[in-house]
């Protein structure tokens, strides 16, 4: 892949030295991992993107919206004490972050993933029977948690909620090796009906790691385990049945 660059005039008094400076932002779109990315930048060129102003962050735009397909890396990261801080040590005195949604999906091993509410996932729904293969209904179309959530609360009671490892099994065995969202958000923790806090939890290694700070929600994997995720990611989900246990919880 190619590189593509944009000029940018940059006035004093935004992340640098008091005079005007001529920064060219070049898009690399081999991917890369983001040391790898910062490695190559001061190789090839001086550092990872800084982004100082909106003026700043909409010419960036423009040369990436066009044949960008994915996320891109720039320089902004955490440090030791989880302060954010530019890759150049430039000051941080402009954002742009994503307003999230704080839910939860299970990935294919069973683990919990956070994630932004407003990612498309398939999501596991659930519905109160006697029977625990009854009560539950495995919904294979993707959507996001917030969607998942909805569509169960329309057509069933709500996302389901595990109460204990037999659950747990149970529940992975009819998913077929699919990874699924449950009912799990972070708000602070809680599942969606009856805004319970959750007692019993089948974390991966490591999880819920909230990485990059906007997983919220929370994915099963094929191996029972949960993975925090972000909630705008697609996954299929399951649905409950039953006023009794699936009594709901908005998410706002």
């Amino acid at each position: 892949m190619g590189e593509r660059g944009l000029l940018i005039l940059l006035l004093a008094g935004f992340c640098v030295p008091a005079y005007n400076q001529i920064k060219e932002h070049v898009l690399v779109e081999t991917v890369k991992s983001w040391s790898a990315a910062q490695s190559y930048c001061r190789e090839k060129h001086t550092d990872l993107a800084t982004v100082c102003s909106q003026e700043e962050a909409e010419q960036l735009l423009n040369i990436t919206g066009a044949s960008l397909t994915a996320n891109a890396w720039i320089g902004l990261y955490r440090d030791d004490t989880q302060n954010w801080q530019w890759s150049n040590s430039n000051d941080v005195i402009y954002t742009n972050w994503k307003k999230y949604l704080f839910c939860a999906s299970v990935n294919s091993v069973g683990l919990w993933e956070d994630n932004v509410c407003f990612v498309k996932k398939a999501f596991m729904c659930y519905q109160e029977t006697s029977n625990i293969t009854e009560r539950y209904t495995l919904i294979e179309e993707l959507k996001t948690w917030t969607e998942a959530q909805q569509y169960c609360r329309e057509h069933h009671t709500d996302l389901v909620s595990i109460k204990n490892a037999s659950e747990n099994q149970e529940i992975v065995k009819k998913a077929q090796g699919k990874p699924f969202w449950i009912g799990l958000f972070n708000e602070p923790w809680k599942w969606s009906h009856q805004g319970d806090n959750y007692t019993f939890h089948s974390w991966g290694n490591g999880e819920p790691n909230n990485w990059g700070g906007g997983e919220k929600c929370v994915i099963m994997s094929k191996s029972c385990y949960w993975y925090d995720i972000s909630c705008n990611t697609q996954y299929p989900f399951f649905c409950c049945e039953g006023k009794d246990s699936c009594s709901v919880c908005l998410l706002i």
